[in-house]
């Protein structure tokens, strides 16, 4: 549990590429997240394109993290395998999946944000414009990766008062 803890949104990383090993372990963590009918919709995009970022960041209000960020990852449902269609599991299953990546790479020592995307009208049209997204693919979020340029303490965020027996 201690990578739970652990991972908190790192917005500045340092100068240096995320191994290759790392990335399919974070991807690897990703997939193994639970899917609505075992439907397992997720696309991976990787990006490591500053132009690209440069975009992103334009158009992002929040996206700043990428100017030091050497990877990014577009997380993306994929409807063609939904297997309720018309209901849109994907979008909790992205959801688990992006969480997935984000605890391994915090396990791996390396930082992460997630960037949202979905439901955001303006912020889904820019990734399929820059990713040249075919319609069926429908962008989630965005996990910015790399090694933090500096440490965050981890954080427990318990708040028992949130916690209801039986009935609010």
């Amino acid at each position: 549990m201690n990578a739970i803890f652990q991972r908190r949104s790192i917005r500045k990383y340092e100068d240096k590429p995320v191994p290759d090993e790392a990335v399919r372990q974070i991807l690897r963590a990703g997939m193994a997240a639970p899917s609505a009918g075992n439907a397992q919709e997720w696309e991976f995009i990787l990006c490591r394109d500053k132009e690209k970022m440069a975009k992103i960041m334009e158009m992002h209000e929040y996206a700043f993290a990428l100017k030091t960020a050497p990877l990014a990852v577009l997380v993306c449902g994929n409807a063609q395998r939904e297997v309720y269609p018309g209901e849109d599991w994907w979008v909790q299953d992205c959801a688990a999946a992006t969480q997935n990546m984000l605890v391994e790479a915090a396990d791996l020592g390396i930082g992460s944000l997630w960037l949202g995307i979905h439901p955001i009208e303006k912020r889904i049209r820019m990734m399929r414009e820059i990713f040249r997204l075919p319609e069926h693919i429908h962008p989630f979020s965005l996990v910015a990766l790399g090694y933090a340029s500096k440490e965050k303490e981890p954080i427990d965020r318990y708040e028992p008062g949130w916690v209801h027996e039986e009935q609010f």
